[in-house]
């Protein structure tokens, strides 16, 4: 009976053992899987290798997102070591926030013809577009522009050749130009000229035309081959990459490139489209520009 008694005690101690290890080795696990979880919810910085100033020296842009909020931080590293915060428009207090859909773009331009690269950021918030330019010089940094503005882009003037910056805003269907120039390293408001919209209507008809789904594409002046590629969705901001003169004192031929969100079968993505505009009909006071292509490029 004894022999009988250690015997079940035995069993009962292996099974305890056994039950005992796998509750430590399912902790174990439990313990590893929110580990992976907490280091997969950190966002890595990204960071990209530029001589701003024209030093001969590469400086360091670097791009956090805070992994709790997706608020965006900037910083200018020299070569050095000196790390330069970018700061953010008092009135609209953030950089921008992390959107798969909506994501922060960086472009490096000489927007003044100083020699030095200006930083723009494109991202958004809540309330909708947010642009900033940084200018970095001398271990320095300064915001020289910034606002809830959809559209950037410079261009050359006619009669000096100094670079024209435009920002645009959308405030409902109704587009805005504003232009300021750039002489002397600052920024200066720019009298344009009525002629100069730069194409202005047409890319508010494009607009529309991804916004609402009741606009005719006869109210475009394109064939359909080219509206037929635009999507349906939201649109986000764009990019004046080039203005082109051919013999007149306003650009002949402009293009864009224009960041769009599709909605599609309940699913969103980022459409960006290259837009290239050309002078159908010269006027001095309100000339007319045509879409020659549309391309989608991502």
């Amino acid at each position: 009976m004894k022999l009988k008694v250690y015997i079940v005690k035995k069993q009962q101690l292996i099974w305890a053992a056994i039950v005992l290890l796998i509750i430590i080795v399912s902790a174990i696990l439990i313990i590893s899987i929110k580990a992976q979880q907490t280091i997969s919810n950190v966002t890595p910085a990204k960071t990209y290798h530029v001589d701003l100033d024209n030093d001969g020296k590469s400086d360091s842009i670097i791009l956090n997102t805070d992994s709790d909020t997706g608020k965006y931080s900037v910083t200018i590293m020299s070569p050095d070591g000196i790390a330069h915060s970018l700061e953010a428009d008092p009135a609209i207090k953030t950089l921008g926030y992390f959107s798969k859909d909506w994501p922060i773009k960086i472009t490096l331009e000489d927007i003044n013809n100083d020699g030095t690269s200006e930083v723009i950021l494109q991202s958004s918030d809540q309330q909708g577009p947010i642009l900033h330019i940084f200018k970095y010089a001398n271990g320095e940094t300064e915001r020289i522009a910034s606002g809830r503005y959809s559209f950037y882009g410079t261009f050359k003037s006619p009669v000096d050749k100094s670079n024209i910056l435009m920002l645009g805003s959308k405030n409902n269907s109704e587009i805005k130009y504003t232009y300021l120039s750039t002489k002397f390293g600052k920024l200066y408001p720019y009298m344009a000229p009525s002629s100069l919209n730069l194409g202005k209507t047409v890319i508010s008809n494009i607009v529309s035309y991804i916004e609402k789904m009741d606009v005719e594409t006869s109210s475009m002046d394109a064939e359909n081959k080219h509206v037929s590629k635009l999507s349906k969705g939201s649109f986000l901001d764009c990019l004046l990459t080039s203005a082109k003169y051919y013999g007149h004192e306003i650009p002949s031929e402009c293009s864009y490139i224009m960041r769009t969100k599709s909605i599609s079968n309940n699913n969103e993505n980022l459409v960006t489209y290259k837009i290239t505009l050309k002078l159908s009909k010269y006027d001095t006071k309100k000339p007319e520009y045509k879409i020659t292509s549309i391309n989608i490029i991502k």
